[in-house]
């Protein structure tokens, strides 16, 4: 229900979702704002899912990316197998995939490299999360953070862990920060 002041047409109690906005400056890490039509289907979680307060307005992914608030959390763990957003439904089992930072659209992780596309998803169904290896990363536009974990890209936009395991060098990373799109020269490099 919607209830309105008749007599001076302002509203006292409104229901409906606030529209999207980024965290409040004080809190916001990211260079920008998060892209509109997020891929894997990432722009239809409005709800900022996280254990911290963070702002009615703010999307999963202003929350997860860009919100200090919610910096030590992240997205609910195997949010990439919801039927909703099926990552590896979606990615072409033959070919590699880039993944761009969702707020500034940089590449910022390429996979598989050097495994099969089995290998990548068994080793992010085993951790909760896409998981992504050395060769994966896209080290110019990434930031490793090897004393607190914290994974950054160059654009300020919070991407997960770096959790290495008995394996080597392991990125965790939230999709919600690496479903951006291209931006325009990266389409272009991308075509060629």
């Amino acid at each position: 229900l919607l209830f309105v002041a008749v007599a001076s047409g302002k509203k006292f109690f409104d229901r409906s979702p606030p529209k999207p906005s980024p965290p409040p400056d004080v809190y916001n890490s990211c260079d920008g704002v998060i892209q509109t039509g997020l891929r894997y289907g990432i722009s239809g979680r409005g709800q900022p899912d996280v254990p911290v307060y963070v702002d009615r307005s703010e999307t999963l992914a202003d929350a997860v990316c860009c919100d200090r608030r919610a910096q030590y959390y992240a997205e609910p763990m195997y949010l990439f197998q919801e039927a909703d957003i099926d990552l590896f439904g979606a990615i072409e089992a033959n070919n590699e995939t880039i993944f761009y930072d969702s707020v500034c659209g940089l590449p910022l992780f390429v996979a598989p490299v050097n495994r099969t596309m089995e290998s990548f998803q068994e080793d992010s169904d085993e951790h909760g999360w896409p998981s992504f290896r050395e060769l994966e990363v896209v080290h110019e536009n990434v930031i490793t953070d090897n004393v607190t974990g914290f994974v950054t890209s160059v654009c300020g936009t919070h991407l997960g862990s770096y959790l290495p395991d008995e394996f080597g060098p392991r990125w965790c990373i939230d999709l919600a920060c690496i479903a951006g799109n291209p931006t325009d020269s990266e389409k272009l490099t991308e075509e060629s």
